[in-house]
This record gives C-alpha cells, sequence and structure tokens, in this order.
C-alpha cells in the first residue's frame, strides 16, 4: 500500500504541475489576444478622425458602445482640455498605455478587473477597455476539470498502484516460502519464475542460482564425507596394522623399523588426501581469484608436457605436444592451471598401458582457447564419465594402481573457477579431455 500510496502520490502531482503549466500557458496566449483585440477596436475608432472635426470620431465611440452594450466593454473619449466627448463611463484620470482596473474604478459591480489602454487620438484621448470575464471563465473551468481529473487520476493511481503492489507481494510471499523451505533444508525449493521477464524474476533467477549453488557445495560436502568415510577406512586401517604390527616387534625385541616406515608411508598417503581435499574446497570457495592475472595457456601446457615427455618415457609411453606460436592470453592463475595440467598428464601416464601415445595440444576456437590431452589407452566409460569428476571417486580397475581419486575433482575445480568447460570424451581409442577458457579479448 505504501507503493500505491506513492505512485498515487507522483502521479497526481506530476498531473497538477502539467495542468498548472497549462493554464499560465493558455493564461498568457489569452492575455495576449485580449490586448490584440483591444489594440484592434482602438485602431478601428481612431481610423474615423476626420482633418477639421471631432464628429466622425464620436460617431465611431457611440457606435462601439452600442455594440459592446451587451458585453460591458468600456470606451471614454476626451478633449484636450479634459472634455469628455463620448463614452459609457464617467470621466476619470488613466495613465497612459496598458493598466489593470478594479470594475470599482469605473462605477461597475463585480469583482473581475478590467484592461484598459489610453492613447491619443490627434488632439484628444481615446481609452478602449475589456474585462478578464473570458480568463475568469477559463480559470474556473480549468479549476473544475482539474479536481474532477485529480480525483479520477486519484482513484486510478490507487486501484493501479494497489493492483501492482498485491502482485509484487504475492511474489514476495511465494519468495518468502521458498526461503522458509531452504531454511528448514529443503534445498532443493526453487522461487517461481513468471514470463514477465522483470526485475523481480532477475532477482528471483539470482537467487535461484545461489540457491542451486549451495545446494551443489552441500550436495559435494555430504559425498565428500561419505567418500572419506568409505575410501579412507582402508588406508587407516592399514595405517592401524602397521602400527599394531611395529608395536608387536618392539615387544618381542624385533627391529621394527620396516613396520614404522610402512605406518609411516601410510600416514603421507593419507596427509596428502586431505590436503587435496582442502586445496579442492579452497579452489571451489573462489580463495584464489584475487590472484589471476595475465597467462599463456598455451605456452603453459607445452611447458609441462615438455616436463612429463622424459617421464613417459621411462614408462614406456610417448608424449608430444602441439601448441600454436600465437599467444592464448587467459584470465587466471598459473599455478592453478599448471597443476590442473599436471593433472590431467598423470593420470594419462598411470592408467594406460606401455605403447600409449599421449598428445597435447592448444588451439583458439572462436573465444576460447580449448586445451586437450589425448590418449590411445583404454578410456573411461560414457556411464562414468560424470562420477570420475566427484572427490575420491575410482574406476573398478584403477583401485589397484596408486592415488586417491582426486585428480580429475581438482581438474574440474579449477575449471570452475576460471569460467571453463571440461569436456571427457570418447577418443576412440582412449580419452580426450578437453578444457575450454574464456580468452581475453585484444581492444
Amino acid at each position: 500500500m505504501r507503493l500505491a500510496f506513492a505512485f498515487a502520490s507522483l502521479t497526481i502531482v506530476g498531473y497538477l504541475v502539467a495542468g498548472a503549466v497549462a493554464y499560465v500557458l493558455v493564461r498568457d496566449d489569452l492575455r495576449a489576444r485580449q490586448d490584440q483585440r483591444i489594440t484592434e477596436v482602438f485602431t478601428l475608432i481612431a481610423s474615423n478622425v476626420g482633418t477639421d472635426t471631432q464628429t466622425e470620431l464620436i460617431e465611431a465611440v457611440r457606435n462601439q458602445v452600442a455594440v459592446s452594450r451587451a458585453n460591458g466593454d468600456l470606451f471614454l473619449l476626451t478633449s484636450g482640455a479634459g472634455k469628455v466627448l463620448a463614452g459609457n463611463v464617467t470621466d476619470m484620470a488613466l495613465p497612459p498605455g496598458w493598466s489593470d482596473h478594479p470594475p470599482g474604478d469605473f462605477g461597475r459591480g463585480g469583482d473581475i478587473p478590467y484592461r484598459v489602454f489610453a492613447g491619443p487620438v490627434g488632439p484628444d484621448t481615446l481609452m478602449v477597455g475589456i474585462d478578464y470575464s473570458d480568463l475568469d471563465a477559463l480559470g474556473d473551468t480549468i479549476q473544475s476539470v482539474m479536481l474532477w481529473s485529480s480525483l479520477f487520476a486519484l482513484v486510478v493511481a490507487f486501484a493501479g498502484g494497489a493492483v501492482i503492489a498485491m502482485r509484487v507481494q504475492r511474489r514476495l510471499e511465494v519468495a518468502e516460502m521458498t526461503m522458509n523451505r531452504v531454511a528448514e533444508g529443503d534445498l532443493a525449493a526453487r522461487i517461481p519464475l513468471t514470463k514477465a521477464g522483470d526485475d523481480v524474476d532477475h532477482l528471483a533467477e539470482q537467487v535461484n542460482g545461489a540457491l542451486a549453488r549451495l545446494s551443489s557445495l552441500v550436495d559435494g560436502m555430504r559425498q565428500v564425507s561419505s567418500d572419506i568415510a568409505h575410501d579412507l577406512r582402508t588406508p587407516l586401517n592399514r595405517l592401524q596394522m602397521r602400527i599394531a604390527e611395529a608395536r608387536d616387534r618392539t615387544a618381542k625385541g624385533q627391529d621394527a623399523t620396516g613396520a614404522l616406515e610402512a605406518a609411516a608411508g601410510e600416514s603421507e598417503a593419507i596427509g596428502r588426501t586431505f590436503s587435496a581435499l582442502l586445496r579442492i574446497a579452497q579452489i571451489e570457495a573462489g580463495a584464489r581469484r584475487e590472484r589471476f592475472s595475465k597467462v599463456d595457456v598455451g605456452a603453459l601446457l607445452g611447458s609441462v608436457a615438455d616436463v612429463y615427455a622424459d617421464v613417459a618415457e621411462d614408462a614406456g609411453l610417448t608424449l608430444h605436444w602441439a601448441v600454436p606460436e600465437v599467444a592464448l592470453p587467459v584470465s587466471g592463475d598459473a599455478e592453478l592451471l599448471t597443476q590442473a595440467f599436471a593433472n590431467l598428464i598423470e593420470n594419462a601416464l598411470r592408467h594406460c598401458p606401455k605403447g600409449t601415445v599421449i598428445s597435447c595440444s592448444a588451439r583458439k576456437l572462436g573465444g576460447m582457447a580449448e586445451l586437450s590431452v589425448r590418449d590411445t589407452g583404454p578410456g573411461i566409460p560414457e556411464s562414468e564419465r560424470t562420477h570420475v569428476l566427484q572427490r575420491l571417486y575410482r574406476l573398478q580397475r584403477s583401485r589397484t594402481t596408486p592415488g586417491s581419486g582426486l585428480g580429475l575433482s581438482l581438474v574440474k575445480a579449477v575449471a570452475d573457477l576460471h569460467g571453463a568447460t571440461l569436456t571427457l570424451a570418447d577418443a576412440q581409442p582412449g580419452l580426450c579431455v578437453k578444457l575450454s577458457i574464456p580468452v581475453i579479448q585484444r581492444t
């Protein structure tokens, strides 16, 4: 209702201001026309001046008095000596030129003033006056119109404002109910959108996006908690067994160095897993965004591939790369992008058999820098490609190889931080991982 009142008040104020301006303009125009009419009548009478007599002039004034008797116009002709020669008012001293006078000055009743012009006509003085009755009638008409129009506009404005306010209120109530559901734990609740496409819909889209992000983060936390409970149980059991073995050896007076070293290795592996989880959480929270700078991702991928070339050769695999000579500048964190590229190459090295060919490439495609790591290995089944991006998820065949299942999860987090798109596709044979990052457009 406050919105309706404000809307109505602004409408009325605007309408009154517009009406007042219109009244002033019309009034000034009518005054100008009235002055023109007085001037025309004065000129008409003055044109009757004879060369040696006042008869024609007096007769012209009397004719005008007779014609204007119904509307009450004023006429007065006096001689140079001040004698009244003709007219319909008594003699009175009038200043030359234009002047306004109340009707009482001419012995007339009422309260409508007169507009008067007095000037010489030969040796005589002629006065012509017309009252402001037209302006007075116009003022009454405008006041009446403004009054009824204002009342009508007020009713329309209040009704329209009330309708708008109620519609907005209903939509806000729906949004409030949605947020209450979210507060009660229903993270799938969303504010319904209308087809209006207005500011409320735009705000609802932003809120729904934030809720989707919140739901995704909460689901991720639940998934991580579940994955930690299941996937870290085995290494923790192994650590416990190593410690128990070292304790038994020590109690028997035997050398426990090997058991302690194995326990230390298990502990370090668990520590690396938790560090990787913490790093992914920091990336997803956007904590590294302030470190963004201009990075040539093509050259960066080439540098990482060059480092791993000898490692691939020692493992019986072939690694080659092709990057353009033209820079592919993006806004990003060079350290995180290096880690992402290293993870992609390490995954290929770890999970592909000898003889596999790994290819790294970079190119500009439209407004994106497309970076890919392709191998001719066993690949990943299409049904598993979404799952391998989750934390601690590992394919069944990979559970016997070293790793924590966090490599691709970190790559996904880095891609999201940079507004990039990460896709896993069939390389026929093998796997092709593509990372598409927006390039910095030259201005």
